[in-house]
C-alpha cells in the first residue's frame, strides 16, 4: 500500500510516498480503508523535529482520518463498510495514518452514521479542539463578544461556528482581504486584515471601548501585548499555542499594567487532556453528535491526493489556505 513517510527532519521535500506491506489485523484489531487524511499544523512540527514528543524515525505521520471498516475481523461493535472517524488519541499518538490502509484496535475508531459525509468527518478534531478550548479552556468566561486570531484557519472557522451559535458577537483577524471575505461568508459578523488595518483600533471600536470578553490565541508573540489592550473588563485569554513565540514583554509587568481590566490568561494545549479522559470524551462525543445532526459544516479548504503530502504541508505553512486541508489516498 501506499503511505508517507520521513527518514530525516526538514521542508516539504522529507515526505516521500513509499510502498508498505498491507497491513493485516491481528486479535481484537481491525483493518480500516482510509477515506481521507486531515493535515494538522502537529504534523509540520514533527517534521521539522520542532515537535516537543519527537518519534524515532523512519515514521508514517498523521494523526486524523476519516475511513470505512475493510475487515472487521470478528468486531462485536464494527460491521465491514462501515464508517469510522480514528484520531491520534484513540492511538496514542502513534501516527501512521498518511497511509491507504491502517489497523486499529477494535475500540479505537469511533462509529459514525451511515449517512455522514467523510469529508467533513476528517475535520472533526478542528470542532474537538475547539469545545475543549471554549469549554474548558475558557471555563468560567462571558462569551457575549469573542476575538478570533486566525479566523480563517482550521481550528479559527471550527471556533468561529460554535461560538455564533452559542450566540456570541464574533470579531476574527485574517492575512488579507479574501480571507476576511471568505470569513464574511461563514458567518463572521467582523474580519479585520491585520496586514492593512490597527486591530487594537477596529476590535475598541465595535465594542464602544470595552474590548472582547475571550480571546483566543494562538500565535502569541507580540500579538499577546495587543490582546492585553482589547481584552474586557474580567475578560480572558486563551492560549492554545505559540506559533510565532513568546511576547518581548514580559507578560506578568504586562498583566499588570492592564489592571484596570483584570485580565485573566488560561495556557491550555490538547495534550493535557491525555490525563483527562472523561473531558476528551465529552469533547469527542459533542463534536461528532453535532456533524450527524448537520449543525455543523467543516470548512474544507483543499482537498489534495496523497501523493502530494508536500503541498498540502506547503500550503499550511505558507497561510495559503483556508480552513481544513485533506489528503485522500
Amino acid at each position: 500500500m501506499k503511505a508517507i513517510q520521513i527518514t530525516e527532519t526538514g521542508g516539504p521535500e522529507v515526505l516521500r510516498v513509499v510502498d508498505l506491506p498491507m497491513p493485516v489485523p491481528g486479535p481484537g484489531e481491525v483493518l480500516l480503508k482510509t477515506h481521507a487524511i486531515g493535515v494538522a499544523y502537529a504534523d509540520i512540527l514533527l517534521r521539522t523535529g520542532r515537535y516537543p514528543w519527537m518519534p524515532p524515525l523512519p515514521y508514517v505521520p498523521g494523526n486524523e482520518i476519516s475511513a470505512r471498516v475493510a475487515d472487521a475481523n470478528g468486531s462485536t461493535r464494527l460491521t465491514d463498510g462501515q464508517p469510522v472517524y480514528l484520531s491520534g488519541w484513540d492511538i496514542g499518538f502513534s501516527g501512521g495514518l498518511y497511509a491507504e490502509y491502517v489497523v486499529a484496535k477494535d475500540s479505537a475508531p469511533w462509529p459514525l452514521p451511515p449517512t455522514v459525509d467523510l469529508d467533513a468527518a476528517a475535520s472533526l478534531m478542528n470542532y474537538i479542539v475547539a469545545i475543549m478550548m471554549m469549554v474548558q479552556g475558557a471555563r468560567g468566561a462571558e462569551h457575549g463578544s469573542v476575538l478570533l486570531h486566525g479566523v480563517t484557519g482550521g481550528v479559527g472557522t471550527a471556533l468561529a461556528e460554535l461560538a455564533q451559535q452559542a450566540g456570541s458577537l464574533v470579531i476574527g483577524t485574517a492575512g488579507s482581504d479574501e480571507k476576511c471575505a471568505y470569513a464574511h461568508a461563514r458567518g463572521v459578523a467582523h474580519a479585520i486584515n491585520y496586514r492593512s488595518e490597527n486591530v487594537v483600533e477596529r476590535v475598541l471600536g465595535l465594542t464602544g471601548g470595552r474590548g472582547v470578553d475571550v480571546i483566543y490565541n494562538h500565535v502569541a508573540g507580540n500579538s499577546f501585548v495587543d490582546d492585553l489592550k482589547m481584552i474586557a473588563p474580567l475578560g480572558l485569554i486563551v492560549s492554545y499555542a505559540a506559533l510565532a513565540g513568546m511576547p518581548e514583554q514580559d507578560l506578568f509587568r504586562g498583566l499588570r499594567a492592564a489592571i484596570s481590566r483584570c485580565p485573566a490568561v488560561r495556557v491550555i494545549g490538547t495534550h493535557a487532556f491525555d490525563k483527562l479522559p472523561a473531558l476528551r470524551q465529552a469533547a469527542f462525543e459533542k463534536a461528532i453528535a453535532l456533524l450527524s445532526a448537520g449543525r455543523i459544516v467543516p470548512a474544507i479548504g483543499a482537498r489534495l491526493p496523497l501523493a502530494d503530502a508536500a503541498g498540502a504541508q506547503h500550503l499550511m505553512e505558507t497561510r495559503a489556505s483556508v480552513g481544513k486541508i485533506l489528503l485522500q489516498p
